[in-house]
């Protein structure tokens, strides 16, 4: 039996309360909650699912679209991103991961 985490997500303006298995990805459990985040490739390597994680803990090991820096300090990809912990985070940083990795806002 695997373990429920508490998610608490931060979408345009809203706050949003879900439940996430450590063995499911967190945009998996915020689509089948009925959040729409935004995602595309949905395999790690793009940044439409960026989020900066807040509180808690995630691992995604297969998240080849942001840096390990980045990851550090709390960015991730919500599309290969498993819960470790509760957690709080905001979405839609796609901006500001591909200002930080490439020194230019996505066009």
């Amino acid at each position: 039996m695997s373990n429920k985490y508490n998610i608490e997500i931060r979408h345009q303006g809203k706050t949003y309360k879900i439940q996430a298995d450590e063995d499911q990805t967190i945009l998996l459990s915020a689509l089948e909650a009925e959040v729409e985040l935004p995602s595309s490739c949905t395999a790690g390597v793009c940044t439409t699912c960026a989020a900066l994680v807040l509180e808690g803990t995630v691992e995604q090991g297969d998240a080849m679209g942001v840096s390990k820096e980045l990851q550090k300090e709390g960015y991730a990809l919500l599309c290969v991103a498993y819960p470790r912990s509760d957690i709080k985070l905001e979405s839609e940083k796609e901006d500001a991961i591909y200002q930080r990795q490439f020194g230019q806002p996505k066009s």
